[in-house]
C-alpha cells in the first residue's frame, strides 16, 4: 500500500465536500469544475499465437474535480469506472482467460489521480499525491492514454519555471499505478523512482530538454536502472508551403540497485517530417540497444505510441529493436488520416522481426463527440506471431 493511501481518503473527502453544491446541470462554478467524459471502444485481437482470437467491449466512465485555488492550494480527484458491454472473451490480465490473447483493460472502479497542489507565482507548483506525469513524448515516462485504465503515479512532483525559457522539474514516486489495476497481482508497482526534467526553449520552435530517471523497483529488480539523456524538436520553415519538422533523441542505461545483470545500453531515435499544406510525410529511426541477454528497458513509458499499434514489442527482446519508418497524415476537411509502416530488426545480430502496416481515420462528429477507427496488421518473420487488431471508438464530453 502506498505511504499516501491517508491522503487519498483526506482528498477524495474534501474534493466531494466541495462538490455537494453543485446541482447536475451544473458543470462549473466559481470554487469547482466538474468534468464527465465516456469512452465506448470495441477492440478485436487476431492472432497465429496458440490462443484465442479476442474481442472486448468497454465502457470507460471518468468524472474529474478540480476545486478553485485558496490560498494557493486547490484539490484534484478524478474517478473512473471500466465495465463491459457484452461478453468477456479476451484475457484482461486478471481474469483468467489465458487461453484468449490479451485486451489490457480490466473492468473495475479506480481512483485515477487525487492530489493536492500548490501554486506559488515564484516558486512553481507542487504536487503531492497521486497524479498523471507525462514527460515530452512519454517515451519513457507516461499515462498510458490509451488504455481504458490510466497509468498515474503516487508521491510528490515540483515544477519551477526559472525563465520564460527554462523550466524544471523534479519529483520523488513510491508507487506506479498501472494499467493491470485496479486490483491485481500487477496493479501497482512499488519502489523509489526519481525523476528530473529540463526543458530550455532555445528559440521559438527550438525545444532542448535534458532528463534523467533513477528506477528503483521493491518487486522488479531487473528493471532497476539509471537513464539519463537529451532530446531536441525543432521546427524549420523551408517557405511559405514546406515546413520540416526535426526531433532527436538519445539516452544511455546503467543496471541499478538491486539489478540482476551489470549492464550499459544507448537509444536514439531520430525522425523527420515535411508538410506541404493538409499533408506529412515523416521518417525515422528508434533503437533500443540488446546484447542478446539484455536490452534497454522503457518500463513507465506510454508503450502503445511507440513500434507500432500491435503491442508486440512493449518489452524489448534481449537483442534489442531497431524500428525504421514512413509515416503519411492528411488532415481533410472531413476528418484525419493516418498512415505508417515498420520494419523491425535485431540490433545485435541478423534477425529481421517483421513488419506492421497501421491505419487510423479520426473525426469530431459534434462539439462533444469523437470517433476513431484505427487497424493494424503485423507480419512476422524471426518474432512474434503474426496478429491483425481493429478499434472502433467513441469518446463522449459533456
Amino acid at each position: 500500500m502506498s505511504v499516501f493511501k491517508p491522503l487519498y481518503i483526506a482528498l477524495v473527502v474534501a474534493g466531494s465536500a466541495v462538490a455537494m453544491p453543485v446541482s447536475a446541470d451544473i458543470i462549473s462554478t466559481d470554487e469547482i469544475k466538474l468534468d464527465v467524459s465516456f469512452r465506448y471502444r470495441l477492440e478485436q485481437v487476431n492472432t497465429d499465437a496458440p490462443v484465442q482470437d479476442a474481442l472486448a467491449s468497454t465502457l470507460r466512465s471518468r468524472i474529474k474535480l478540480t476545486t478553485a485555488s485558496f490560498n494557493g492550494f486547490s484539490v484534484l480527484t478524478e474517478i473512473d469506472n471500466v465495465s463491459y458491454i457484452g461478453g468477456d472473451s479476451f484475457n484482461n490480465t486478471v481474469n483468467g482467460k489465458t487461453g484468449y490473447a490479451v485486451i489490457a483493460d480490466p473492468d473495475g472502479t479506480d481512483i485515477n489521480q487525487v492530489a493536492l497542489r500548490y501554486q506559488h507565482d515564484k516558486a512553481g507548483s507542487f504536487t503531492l499525491g497521486r497524479q498523471q506525469i507525462n514527460h515530452l513524448n512519454q517515451r519513457f515516462l507516461g499515462g498510458v492514454g490509451w488504455r481504458q485504465n490510466e497509468q498515474t503515479f503516487d508521491g510528490y512532483r515540483w515544477q519551477f519555471k526559472a525563465s520564460e525559457q527554462l523550466q524544471l522539474e523534479l519529483a520523488h514516486l513510491d508507487n506506479v499505478n498501472r494499467i493491470f489495476g485496479p486490483d491485481g497481482p500487477a496493479a501497482d508497482q512499488r519502489g523509489d523512482f526519481r525523476t528530473l526534467l529540463a526543458q530550455w526553449q532555445v528559440a521559438k520552435e527550438h525545444r532542448l530538454a535534458a532528463f534523467g530517471y533513477d528506477f528503483d523497483f521493491r518487486d522488479w529488480n531487473p528493471r532497476d536502472s539509471l537513464t539519463m539523456g537529451i532530446d531536441y524538436s525543432g521546427s524549420f520553415a523551408l517557405n511559405d508551403e514546406h515546413r520540416l519538422a526535426v526531433h532527436v533523441a538519445g539516452a544511455r542505461q546503467n543496471d541499478r540497485h538491486q539489478a540482476t545483470i551489470d549492464f550499459t545500453h544507448n537509444y536514439h531515435r531520430l525522425s523527420a517530417g515535411w508538410t506541404y499544406q493538409a499533408v506529412t510525410v515523416e521518417l525515422g529511426q528508434e533503437r533500443l540497444a540488446g546484447d542478446g541477454q539484455l536490452a534497454f528497458q522503457t518500463p513507465l513509458a506510454t508503450l502503445h505510441a511507440f513500434q507500432g499499434f500491435t503491442d508486440l514489442f512493449l518489452v524489448t527482446p534481449p537483442a534489442g529493436i531497431r524500428d525504421n519508418w514512413i509515416k503519411l497524415n492528411y488532415q481533410s476537411d472531413w476528418a484525419k488520416f493516418a498512415f505508417g509502416y515498420h520494419e523491425f530488426s535485431a540490433d545485435a545480430g541478423t534477425s529481421e522481426y517483421g513488419q506492421e502496416f497501421n491505419v487510423s481515420v479520426s473525426k469530431a462528429l459534434t462539439k462533444q463527440l469523437a470517433g476513431l477507427l484505427k487497424a493494424a496488421r503485423y507480419d512476422a518473420d524471426d518474432f512474434g506471431s503474426d496478429t491483425s487488431k481493429l478499434w472502433f471508438q467513441l469518446v463522449y464530453t459533456l
